[in-house]
């Protein structure tokens, strides 16, 4: 009898050098300070006896703890990459072998844990979901948090008359097994659904499978995919189909209940104390073109870009206001505006005739822009609706 043929072997891999040399070093700084807090007061006490030096004693039991919880976290780190879980895909079935993962709560691990196995035929497999899980998240000062991410299918499947899930993450999203698992389970005639939101993660635990196959059981939020040219090219048409989809379930849920919509959409005091730099940087352009002049009669130009910058303003003002935009925002900025042209004037007091000239032609810009201060707002607000009409069309 002929065997059934190997698809792909899918084990997780360890991090690469680079991430397992900077956790050994961050967990090695750790314990060096920890032994530093822990011994430093005791030899000082012994060396020096003073009644002022015993309060350093507290700094002790600090110590004792990092080095504890430090060692702790090193020694489950060890035993996660000793025994990490595999997944095979064969043309009839999918088996798995998985690990406790001993960085989860509750986890217990030692040399007697034995792994779970389990075999999963294709017609016992109800639905596949394609979706993203986070690596590791890391920080920058310049972009803030960054997460690194990989693609990752939840197989939901029927066993023993319950529903089941079996988790199956990536190594990378340039990895060419999701693409050899995604196009078998489609060639076998598996629905595949997709979403974007994060239920699993590879440094610690969010979700247990159970809340992962609650959560994954609304299939409103899930949408069908077809593969096609692959995980990487395909993702991109998904997420954008997904966010059509998540509008329009925004969107009906605001029309049921219409204090819901403007509660969601009413913008907090802390957008409007940022909405009002606006009009601070609408004040900077008369600064930078005072420069820029350098004291140089220049009313005509000056009043062009200053018109200029008003206008260009008005659109980044209503654009930030996009989700709930009004009419009587339109007064607020041409008030605003109307207000950061005199200011400039009464600021530029004193200076020089050009520069005072180059205020005063900023003044005469917002107060011909008057007249033409629903422009911006009409801009914004058309394609605001153009865009959200694209998407209820996308859904």
């Amino acid at each position: 009898m002929e065997q059934p043929r190997l698809v792909h072997f899918n084990p997780v891999r360890k991090p690469d050098l680079f991430w397992m040399t900077a956790y050994a070093l961050i967990l090695g700084t750790g314990v060096l300070i920890g032994v530093g807090l822990a011994v430093t007061p005791l030899v000082l006490v012994m060396m020096y006896p003073s009644a002022w030096l015993l309060v350093t004693l507290a700094a002790v039991p600090l110590g004792l703890w990092m080095v504890a919880r430090l060692v702790s976290a090193g020694r489950k780190l060890r035993l996660r990459y000793r025994q990490l879980p595999e997944y095979t895909l064969f043309e009839d079935r999918v088996e798995s072998v998985e690990w406790p993962n001993p960085l989860e709560k509750g986890v217990r691990f030692d040399r007697n844990t034995a792994p779970t196995r389990r075999s999963v035929r294709l017609d016992q497999i109800t639905s596949a979901v394609a979706s993203f899980c986070i690596v590791r998240e890391t920080y920058n000062r310049y972009a803030g948090r960054v997460s690194e991410t990989a693609p990752i299918l939840y197989v939901r499947y029927r066993s023993g008359g319950r529903n089941e899930l079996l988790s199956i993450p990536f190594p990378s999203h340039q990895d060419q097994g999701v693409d050899m698992w995604l196009r078998h389970l489609s060639g076998e005639g598996i629905p595949l659904l997709y979403t974007p939101q994060v239920l699993y993660r590879h440094d610690k635990q969010i979700l247990d499978d159970a809340e992962r196959l609650r959560l994954l059981g609304d299939l409103g939020k899930l949408v069908p995919y077809r593969f096609a040219r692959g995980w990487q090219a395909d993702e991109q048409d998904l997420r954008a189909r997904w966010s059509a989809v998540e509008q329009v379930e925004r969107d009906a849920e605001e029309a049921r209940d219409p204090a819901l919509k403007r509660a969601r959409a009413r913008h907090p005091v802390t957008a409007w104390i940022i909405q009002m730099l606006v009009f601070v940087w609408l004040g900077m352009t008369v600064f930078l073109q005072q420069l820029a002049w350098a004291g140089r009669p220049a009313e005509r130009a000056s009043l062009i870009i200053s018109f200029a910058a008003v206008l260009l303003f008005g659109l980044l003002f209503f654009f930030f206001l996009r989700s709930y935009l009004r009419w009587p925002y339109i007064f607020i900025y041409s008030g605003g505006a109307l207000l950061t042209g005199f200011m400039t004037v009464v600021a530029s007091t004193g200076l020089s005739d050009a520069d005072q000239n180059v205020a005063a032609a900023f003044f005469i810009a917002t107060v011909l822009f008057q007249p033409l201060c629903w422009v911006p707002y009409l801009i914004v607000k058309r394609l605001s609706a153009g865009s959200k009409k694209r998407q209820q069309v996308a859904a």
